[in-house]
């Protein structure tokens, strides 16, 4: 947490940037189980990085997994899950991945197109809420900033839960993001990264510094 923000470092491949993002003061570590994604690290890759890891919470990110998978991924250590859907999912799956993993650690991102209506029966299934840019071809990691005024109406409406806010975050506009969106949780990827997967640390360290200038009331 910086300045009252806490944040996720996501997208992590390697033990090094891991480091990198616990350095800086990330509140979690995000790590990508999506096969399609370019910043995808296999559970038994993530494995052999456990024990080094820093002690931070751990975040998987996936597209629709098994209930077997967060079973097995719960049992390998992971704290959080980040699981993305598309925003006609029958609500039964939420309900059977909210049993599994627990309301609390649940962190639902629902896909929402243009004009969606956000549907609050989702709430009844996680805590937490993260809001990303909509692709029509893609589950986040557009780096396209999303609709922040939109992120601050669903926050106000439903501030029983914590809303995370992706989409396009970078050390350029990040403070401009949390004064238009009222965010008080941040998810960033590649706006700190060099290539994807891969973290800058110059951008990272350009991130926690515009994070520690912050004022909400300025």
């Amino acid at each position: 947490m910086i300045s009252g923000i806490r944040f996720k470092v996501c997208g992590l491949r390697t033990l090094a940037d891991a480091e990198l993002a616990d350095s800086i003061g990330a509140d979690w570590l995000g790590f990508i189980f999506h096969e399609k994604s370019p910043r995808y690290v296999s559970f038994p890759q993530w494995e052999a990085m456990r024990s080094l890891l820093p002690d931070r919470r751990c975040v998987a990110v996936a597209v629709m997994p098994s209930c077997d998978d967060l079973r097995r991924w719960q049992d390998g250590g992971i704290d959080r899950f980040q699981l993305h859907f598309p925003a006609d999912l029958a609500l039964e799956r939420l309900a059977e991945w909210s049993a599994v993993a627990g309301p609390e650690n649940l962190w639902l991102a629902p896909k929402l197109p243009p004009g969606t209506r956000f549907r609050p029966e989702w709430l009844e299934h996680g805590r937490t809420v993260l809001v990303d840019t909509y692709s029509k071809d893609a589950y986040g990691g557009t780096g396209l900033t999303g609709d922040w005024n939109g992120f601050r109406s669903l926050q106000t409406a439903h501030p029983s839960r914590t809303w995370i806010l992706a989409g396009g975050l970078a050390p350029e506009n990040v403070i401009a993001a949390l004064d238009a969106s009222g965010a008080r949780v941040l998810d960033v990827n590649s706006g700190v990264e060099a290539a994807p997967g891969i973290k800058d640390p110059a951008r990272l360290r350009a991130w926690a510094d515009a994070l520690r200038g912050y004022r909400r009331d300025a």
